[in-house]
């Protein structure tokens, strides 16, 4: 969300002539680019000032043609999508951009699109001393994912009171572009009212499978079997049984990995860097921890790994099998 900032900040005082943009939240990149290119628009509707090229059809020739090109209108957008430039083998090709690098158009926003980069490489660090670049990451913090959710809900009109915003993040998982679509829904479903119900979000929007799997893991806990095996015939609608049961492993093995850092004095706060997952992941699963024993969860890894063996040798039918595991997950 910093990104889109710096953006709408950059459009009022004056673009860099050269961007790189990359990053694993996609969503919040085409937010970013869309956000750019209205900005072009109020001054052009036609948009005959924003070209989008694609570097693996387009040679870094031409793409310095189209932006040396002198706009009629206020100044020019080039976006260069899938560029290559960060893997090996590039040599000479890239040369034209070095070139212009020294003395961009003044007139010209030249924007490069990526997934990821190599900061080792030429181009990054050329991009990086005669430009900007931007890293778009969705929030990983709690605070920070309520900052989001009220920034989008600001967006729309919309409110939700605290425990709503904590239940929709839970209910609805971590990804922005899936949140921001679920929100275009709650909002034409509460129509003119202004606050979205936790009612609303049970109505209009799926649980997602995580969610699901750690409610499952919660009824075990609990020792509820009835529960357990409700969420299980709930997750399964929404995934192949092997994807349920891989969920299932890698919530053991992080239970397991809780268990582990607990006994040698860390604390949730060490998790995220430990184990590598997102901190409100750490939460929940730091809670789930207590509940269950070291014991418990080695018979459950066990469990797993016979049932995965199961339903690959033909041993029975896979949602029977899976049934099976998590009713001895209860009774352990």
């Amino acid at each position: 969300m910093r990104e889109i900032e710096q953006i709408k900040q950059a459009i009022k005082t004056g673009l860099p002539l050269i961007y790189l943009w990359y990053g694993e939240d996609r969503f919040l990149i085409q937010e970013a680019v869309q956000i750019l290119k209205n900005s072009y628009l109020e001054n052009d509707p036609s948009g005959s000032g924003i070209e989008v090229l694609s570097a693996k059809s387009t040679q870094p020739v031409e793409i310095i043609e189209r932006a040396n090109t002198v706009s009629f209108f206020q100044g020019k957008l080039v976006i260069v999508e899938d560029i290559p430039y960060f893997q090996e083998g590039q040599g000479d090709s890239l040369n034209p951009y070095y070139e212009y690098f020294k003395n961009p158009n003044p007139g010209t926003c030249l924007l490069f699109l990526s997934e990821s980069v190599h900061k080792g490489r030429k181009f990054y660090k050329a991009i990086d001393e005669a430009g900007v670049v931007l890293e778009f990451t969705p929030p990983k913090r709690t605070q920070d994912w309520q900052i989001w959710l009220d920034s989008e809900l600001m967006a729309r009109g919309k409110k939700m009171r605290p425990n709503v915003k904590a239940f929709f993040l839970e209910w609805a998982g971590h990804q922005s572009g899936v949140l921001s679509q679920e929100l275009d829904k709650l909002v034409l479903y509460a129509g003119e009212r202004e606050m979205i119900r936790a009612e609303d979000v049970k109505e209009m929007v799926p649980q997602t499978s995580e969610a699901t799997v750690f409610e499952l893991l919660d009824a075990v806990a609990a020792r509820s079997s009835t529960v357990a095996l409700q969420k299980l015939d709930q997750v399964l609608r929404q995934e192949h049984a092997l994807k349920v049961l891989t969920l299932l492993v890698r919530q053991v093995r992080m239970l397991l990995g809780m268990h582990a850092l607990r006994q040698k004095g860390g604390n949730v706060n060490d998790a995220p860097r430990i184990l590598g997952i997102k901190p409100y992941e750490a939460q929940k699963l730091w809670k789930q921890s207590v509940k269950l024993n070291w014991e418990q969860l080695e018979s459950a890894i066990r469990e797993c790994l016979e049932t995965e063996i199961g339903i690959k040798t033909g041993k029975g039918e896979a949602n029977f099998l899976l049934e099976l595991m998590v009713a001895k997950f209860c009774a352990l």
